[in-house]
């Protein structure tokens, strides 16, 4: 009798294994299939979050910019903030140069020249107007200085085909 008590708690503990087995394989499975871990709650769904896209499929949000105006006219760099911004790029900063520049130029202050001719690329400022001059103690990767050639640039282009 001892021996048969032993053999039904044994499968009694055996059974309930199996079920809570069965239990936490049918979870996995639901979440493998609704695309879920268990960190989103219900009624979330991947398709609303229009967040992450913007990210990826914007990647020049990665490049900080500091936008300074040297043409010694009003509103130039809050135009080309606006044009750098639609195009992805994050422009941090904005303000008026100490002088006046006759050609636009942008500068690689972080070390990676690449992020700056993109920046130059998406202006149509020419290459030759991209040089670096470090400066670790400013966090962004370039800056753009606006100067009286501004009305050649994309910026100031596509606003007038737009208008």
């Amino acid at each position: 009798m001892k021996q048969d008590s032993k053999k039904n708690l044994l499968n009694y503990t055996l059974n309930v294994s199996i079920v809570v087995i069965a239990a936490v394989c049918l979870y996995f499975a639901y979440s493998i299939i609704m695309g879920s871990s268990g960190s989103k709650t219900r009624g979330d769904n991947e398709g609303t979050d229009t967040t992450k896209r913007k990210v990826t499929n914007q990647p020049n949000l990665s490049i900080q910019i500091n936008i300074m105006n040297a043409t010694g006219e009003n509103r130039i760099g809050a135009r080309f903030r606006d044009y750098l911004k639609q195009k992805g790029f994050d422009v941090v900063d904005m303000g008026n140069y100490k002088t006046e520049v006759e050609k636009t130029m942008v500068l690689d202050l972080c070390g990676d020249i690449n992020k700056a001719k993109r920046v130059a690329d998406a202006l149509g400022v020419s290459q030759k107007n991209v040089s670096t001059i470090l400066d670790k103690t400013k966090f962004i990767d370039a800056t753009v200085i606006i100067g009286k050639d501004y009305t050649e640039l994309k910026p100031y282009i596509e606003k007038l085909k737009n208008n």
